[in-house]
């Protein structure tokens, strides 16, 4: 019984951590227009609360394509 609880306990903290620097690096290195107070409170409730923080910041700003890059196409655009 004890193993058992053990391991889901593990389970748990290395998805929390995952979930931490998957956020942590995301924010940091692809996020470039988001502002830096958005920045640090994303670090900060993922740090907290983990794969939950995660999941919301999933859907909330990479689905949605919040504050990445657009990228134009040149070959479409035309300047007569």
């Amino acid at each position: 019984m004890f193993d058992i609880t053990l391991g889901i306990w593990t389970f748990i903290w290395v998805l929390n951590i995952a979930s931490f620097l998957w956020v942590t690096y995301d924010v940091i290195t692809r996020q470039r227009y988001m502002p830096d107070s958005s920045r640090v409170l994303w670090i900060f409730m993922a740090f907290l609360f983990g794969s939950f923080v995660a999941l919301i910041y999933a859907l909330e700003v990479k689905l949605s394509r919040k504050y990445e890059e657009v990228e134009l196409k040149e070959d479409k655009i035309r300047v007569w």
